[in-house]
């Protein structure tokens, strides 16, 4: 494949190319053998200077920590969706209360691992996950819809949400169904804010949503986690947690999409829209192999464009290991 110096440069481009030039010899040349001064990286303002983050030892102890802590914000999530009224359709509580005891008992299996392998046992969530991941997503799920007050062409009010511009109401219709103001819709001008409900089945369609992609990032999670595993039991117990939680992710997105949820068309090369909330769709079959990449998944109202905000999921790096010099909070 030619880089971009094989193409033909045209006058402007040489003028381009002739002026970076010089200005690197420039600096070249004012970066010469001869100078000195200070060769620590250069800073600006009254910045506080840089301390380096401290390194931790990852051995197999803090990975299996790491695991335990995976089930246990899995097991979190699900008890706090079963908290919230009708977060949790009906028919899937019974479920959800049998994903929770699965998850429990691939949480005790790697605590024993983790104390067989000389390490402390991690039996509550990942904080790096509840902080970062897991509570913003919540707290988007169960935000409210956001319209704005715009003026017609006449110059009366109407309010823009939801990627639409329809008028003030109590209960407004838009083409994805109605929605309820949740603030007061008197004295209003162009530029304010009014808040609605989200629309019918929203919370525990996203609810359900996220759920499923936590189950597929915990799939892939032990399948990394078996790969760094020294131990023929370690790898055993990852593999078959793995294997677990691929089927709850299976289960989860055929009951959220339906006999259409079974196999993704991209296995067949086929483009795969999103549903008509546009949301991303998953499935059961999501490709050949199980796939260990980043998951992504949308979370909370769409905004005045009609746009939904995406959450991305990955699988533990340094920044979500639990560390064995990490305690957990009082």
């Amino acid at each position: 494949m030619s880089s971009p110096l094989d193409i033909s440069t045209g006058r402007r481009q040489a003028l381009k190319i002739g002026g970076l030039s010089a200005t690197l010899a420039a600096l070249a040349a004012a970066c010469g053998d001869n100078r000195g001064g200070d060769d620590a990286p250069g800073r600006v303002g009254d910045a506080p200077a840089v301390t380096a983050l401290e390194s931790f030892e990852v051995d197999q102890a803090v990975l299996l920590r790491t695991a335990s802590s995976l089930e246990y914000t899995a097991i979190s999530v699900y008890e706090t969706a079963l908290g919230l009224d009708g977060a949790i359709p009906d028919e899937l509580v019974p479920v959800v209360n049998r994903l929770i005891e699965d998850h429990q008992a691939i949480a005790d299996q790697m605590v024993e691992l983790t104390e067989a392998a000389g390490g402390v046992g991690w039996t509550t969530s990942n904080p790096w996950l509840m902080d970062r991941l897991v509570a913003p997503t919540l707290e988007k799920i169960l935000s409210d819809v956001v319209g704005l007050v715009v003026l017609d062409e006449s110059g009366g009010l109407m309010v823009q949400v939801i990627g639409q511009v329809v008028p003030i109401a109590e209960t407004v219709t838009t083409t994805l169904g109605e929605i309820t103001a949740t603030s007061s819709i008197d004295d209003l001008s162009e530029g304010d804010e009014i808040t609605f409900t989200r629309l019918a089945d929203a919370v525990p369609e996203d609810v359900m949503a996220f759920a499923q992609t936590l189950e597929t990032l915990a799939t892939a999670s032990h399948q990394e986690l078996a790969s760094a595993a020294s131990t023929v039991e370690t790898r055993v117990a990852h593999l078959e947690a793995a294997t677990l939680e691929a089927r709850h992710s299976a289960a989860l997105a055929i009951a959220i999409g339906g006999a259409e949820a079974y196999v993704s068309p991209a296995l067949v090369g086929e483009e795969v829209p999103p549903t008509a909330r546009f949301q991303i769709r998953h499935f059961a079959v999501e490709s050949t192999f199980g796939q260990t990449a980043q998951i992504e998944v949308k979370a909370g109202p769409a905004d005045l464009n009609a746009v939904r905000e995406s959450v991305v999921l990955q699988t533990p790096a340094a920044n979500s290991f639990v560390y064995n010099e990490l305690e957990p909070e009082a």
